[in-house]
């Protein structure tokens, strides 16, 4: 409470008060002593003077100054006041029998000599003749022009200091009703003061929490109110421009949680005070792990401790690639400085962008370009042999003529296919194809498809099972294109199961969407191979896909096919034990099944 502002305010004001009343106390109890005394002493003088003057004639007439005693008995009795006349010796001539002591009086010498002079002596001291204070005059008496005696007059000063008492008690009674009055002024006035500053204190730490809402009333048009107005302002300036801030700083997070990209930010210490999943995931640590972290410490990329320390040291841009220590991860780092409205640095950050897709993609593109140009060679080289061997007439047997007339004919149907394939792909991937969309029936078009493979399917010696619904849904494609998927997976099995083998066709439906599978025994795909059987010219064995005619397109044009109608390709394989190629494609919808017979134009894609 001490430390309050209120019992501050209220002590200040109760100590002005109580030292401004002490001070008006004091000055006026001294004024008014002051004043009694004055008018005292100043009655005594007029007296004594007149009495002088009264002495002086009585001597001119000859009489004695002992004969006074008697008058002078009664005249200081009726007034309270004692009255002796003495000689230049200081004897005491007349009124001795009122006064005490010894019948001669002391004084000090100069006292005695301004008597003597003529001067009028007066001083209030402690008599210890009378034993109590007195106030005390002498006058001189003049007897023919000169100074023979003096009047002495004594007062005592009880009645003046009781009436001096009376005064001051007065005052005293007065400063407590004063202090009281006070008292209760103060408190108002310095309650005023401090409730408005209390309640700024208090929505202080509620603007602290972050709650803005409150405002302080403004009772007042003084400098409190205009302060009250002025934190209210302020108030809602805050929370606008922490709104403000507040939008503007989850713009950055949503922006660098959802950035594709790594951002790291550290300080000039190398101490990482800001990362994003992105980066987290790249270095393979959790983004809150990564917080106060030494990029020394960092494992998974190596050399970046140096990269970020050469930014730090230079303050200039760098950008570096580095490959993670799993070596299949490749990062591009392009570090800058930060710097203060100084042009201080006081740290770095960091953008790492991941280019293992792109370092695949270059890979893949020289693949394919190696392998458009292994294909076209290969039945080129073959055909060119034959014809030169044939233009040179080493080759005169007409069967033997004939033999090689049918392998340049099926070396150049494979060309026709190859190239064939590579056109649909490249129209595919162009997003320029225009199919019409009709109601498919999975079942027939199951029994289409192995209708036509069956010369392939009786030759590799292989049984193909079906599983499939009777109430499944129709499905919403194109119907030579979802044919063309079909045969192209299920060529696929046929090709790599081994004689004998059998084939599995499901196809189920979940909600709005139907799904067909083709299950096969053959060899597999490994694990690592998964993520590319849907590129082109992949194979997982090259050599024995080669030799059973593939063109390695035939995967990629399937997805190609099923992406262009908004659907999924999915394999599932484990070495030795076969694979399951499926794809999913939307359903007519139930309002429109009815509709499937009629074979109507259900829409394009």
């Amino acid at each position: 409470m001490c430390r309050s502002l209120f019992a501050k305010l209220l002590g200040s004001y109760l100590i002005v008060a109580l030292l401004t009343l002490l001070a008006v106390g004091v000055v006026m109890s001294q004024l008014f002593a002051n004043y009694y005394y004055s008018a005292r002493e100043r009655q005594l003088i007029q007296r004594g003077k007149a009495i002088g003057e009264l002495m002086e004639s009585y001597l001119e007439q000859g009489e004695s100054l002992a004969s006074l005693d008697r008058v002078l008995g009664t005249m200081g009795y009726a007034q309270n006041i004692r009255m002796a006349v003495v000689d230049r010796g200081g004897f005491i001539l007349a009124g001795g029998a009122r006064l005490p002591g010894p019948p001669h009086l002391q004084f000090e010498a100069d006292e005695n000599r301004r008597i003597l002079q003529g001067e009028v002596v007066s001083k209030r001291d402690f008599n210890p003749r009378f034993n109590q204070t007195m106030l005390s005059v002498a006058v001189p008496i003049r007897a023919k022009g000169q100074v023979v005696g003096g009047l002495l007059l004594f007062t005592p000063v009880a009645d003046i200091a009781a009436t001096v008492g009376a005064v001051e008690r007065l005052i005293v009674y007065a400063a407590g009703i004063a202090i009281l009055v006070s008292t209760l002024l103060g408190y108002f006035f310095s309650r005023s003061i401090s409730r408005p500053l209390r309640a700024m204190s208090r929505i202080t730490l509620e603007m602290a929490r972050g709650n803005f809402a409150q405002k302080i009333t403004v009772a007042s048009r003084d400098e409190l109110g205009q302060l009250a107005d002025s934190f209210n302002h302020l108030s809602d300036v805050l929370e606008q421009t922490i709104g403000t801030l507040h939008q503007e700083k989850q713009k950055i997070e949503n922006i660098l949680s959802n950035m594709s990209e790594g951002v790291i930010a550290t300080d000039q210490h190398g101490r990482m005070i800001l990362a994003n999943p992105a980066a987290a995931r790249m270095l393979k640590c959790e983004d809150t792990g990564l917080l106060g972290l030494s990029l020394a410490d960092l494992s998974a990329c190596p050399g970046l401790a140096e990269l970020f320390g050469g930014v730090l040291d230079s303050g200039q841009e760098q950008s570096a690639e580095h490959r993670l220590v799993d070596g299949k991860t490749f990062v591009l780092v392009h570090v800058a400085p930060l710097k203060g409205t100084e042009g201080r640095i006081y740290g770095a950050v960091g953008v790492f962008q991941d280019i293992t897709e792109l370092r695949q993609l270059e890979q893949l593109r020289r693949d394919f370009v190696a392998n458009v140009s292994h294909e076209l060679r290969t039945p080129l080289t073959s055909i060119q042999g034959f014809l030169e061997a044939m233009m040179d007439g080493v080759i005169s047997d007409d069967s033997v003529k004939k033999q090689y007339l049918q392998v340049m004919h099926r070396e150049t149907l494979r060309l026709n296919r190859l190239i064939h394939d590579l056109l649909d792909l490249a129209l595919m991937e162009s997003g320029q194809v225009s199919w019409d969309l009709n109601p498919i029936d999975a079942s027939e078009l199951v029994a289409r498809v192995l209708f036509k493979l069956t010369p392939q399917l009786q030759e590799h010696q292989v049984q193909v099972e079906r599983d499939i619904p009777e109430d499944l849904p129709l499905i919403l494609a194109n119907e030579d294109r979802v044919e063309q998927v079909l045969i192209n997976l299920l060529s696929n099995a046929v090709r790599f199961s081994p004689p004998g083998g059998a084939i599995m066709i499901r196809a189920r439906s979940s909600g709005d969407e139907v799904t067909i599978s083709v299950e096969d025994h053959g060899p597999g795909i490994p694990a690592e191979d998964l993520p590319y059987v849907w590129e082109r010219f992949h194979r997982v064995e090259k050599s024995r896909a080669r030799a059973l005619g593939g063109t390695g397109l035939g995967l990629a044009i399937v997805k190609q096919i099923v992406a262009a109608h908004g659907g999924r390709v999915a394999v599932e394989s484990e070495p030795g034990k076969g694979s399951a190629f499926s794809f999913t494609l939307p359903a007519v919808p139930l309002d429109e099944a009815d509709g499937a017979g009629t074979g109507y134009d259900a829409g394009r894609c």
